[in-house]
């Protein structure tokens, strides 16, 4: 691993890096599948269009990290960054403004005009500190599958 300035946020295909990602991951949702996490957020070796993070801090342990992709849709000629996956160590509540900072300067380098993301918690939170609105509703049903 490289040498990283403590506190800032660093792209990264290490699989070290994405190691302590997936095993965050894993704690705060049990049912997450990991390994495939893993192969995804990999795969933006290949396809630049998947963007993992992460910040240390002076112990070289991870305090944060997210997890971006850009997708297109066919109907639309505008890009969108879609948060994956954003965490950050509770002792350092600084880190989500510095991944909202991220995020917008990922947008003006890449000229994207929307920011999609999913939340199991507190979305009302998100809206009043990050300015984010809801627009749509996620509507689930679960499938029986035949096996």
């Amino acid at each position: 691993m490289i040498n990283k300035k403590p506190f800032s946020s660093y792209l990264t295909y290490e699989p070290e890096d994405l190691n302590n990602i997936c095993a965050t991951l894993h704690k705060w949702d049990k049912e997450a599948d990991t390994k495939r996490f893993y192969e995804f957020m990999r795969s933006g070796l290949f396809n630049y269009r998947v963007l993992p993070f992460v910040a240390y801090n002076e112990e070289s342990n991870m305090i944060g990290c997210i997890v971006l992709s850009v997708s297109q849709s066919p109907t639309s000629s505008d890009s969108v960054l879609y948060i994956q996956w954003m965490w950050a160590d509770p002792h350092y509540l600084s880190l989500w403004r510095k991944g909202m900072e991220l995020i917008e300067e990922l947008c003006q380098k890449l000229k994207i005009k929307k920011v999609v993301g999913s939340t199991k918690r507190l979305p009302k939170a998100i809206e009043r500190k990050f300015g984010f609105k809801q627009t749509d509703a996620i509507m689930e049903k679960e499938m029986m599958l035949n096996e």
